[in-house]
């Protein structure tokens, strides 16, 4: 009988552990759960085919306004040009008129993720400067904005930091940090700003 109840807290023991294990990736651990194809082996996934991506601008837009409206903003524009000096400005995907602040979202990634990327969120590392806009002239063509300090009324979201991983079988997606879990951490990342900005947030959590 003993041996009984010990089997079944065990099991439970277990089932319990594994319960918590998919809910507790957050900001400041998700890339302790990064695997590369040797590291997928070893974990005993099932899939075959391990894939790396990340969250795209169109899919992040929505997250911002949603957490903003949460915070009680209601100035909130899209594609909002602002000046960043006496001769340069940008275009801000998100931006909040009244209360002076934006989310700007850098689109580019590198191959693998690193922790570094959530320690220098700008370009600065990779291209010298914080930020490199991309502006069409009247004439058509395209020229480089080399912005080299960022304001901080710009809060920086790097789609470096917001990566996901799935197999091509749905079984191993708990072992995973999941398109679900990017997008919570960067509501975790866009609240943490929001505690810095100006606004109402009376009971923003």
């Amino acid at each position: 009988m003993k041996n009984q109840i010990a089997a079944l807290l065990l099991i439970l023991g277990i089932g319990t552990s594994f319960g918590q294990n998919e809910n507790k990736i957050n900001s400041s651990n998700y890339y302790d759960y990064y695997l590369d194809f040797p590291a997928m082996k070893k974990k005993g996934l099932h899939g075959k085919i391990l894939t790396t991506n990340w969250l795209r601008l169109k899919e992040v837009i929505p997250v911002i306004i949603d957490e903003l409206k949460k915070a009680g903003y209601t100035d909130i524009t899209q594609n909002e040009e602002v000046k960043v000096n006496d001769t340069q400005s940008l275009t801000t995907p998100v931006y909040c008129k009244k209360s002076n602040f934006g989310f700007l979202y850098i689109e580019i990634h590198s191959e693998t993720p690193n922790k570094k990327h959530r320690i220098e969120r700008t370009q600065k590392e990779s291209m010298g400067v914080d930020y490199i806009d991309w502006k069409e002239l009247p004439n058509g063509k395209i020229t480089a904005v080399k912005i080299e300090k960022l304001p901080e009324n710009i809060f920086v979201l790097n789609e470096n930091c917001y990566w996901y991983q799935y197999t091509d079988n749905p079984v191993d997606s708990k072992q995973l940090v999941s398109k679900e879990d990017a997008f919570k951490i960067i509501r975790e990342d866009i609240k943490a700003y929001l505690l810095k900005a100006p606004g109402p947030r009376k009971t923003y959590k």
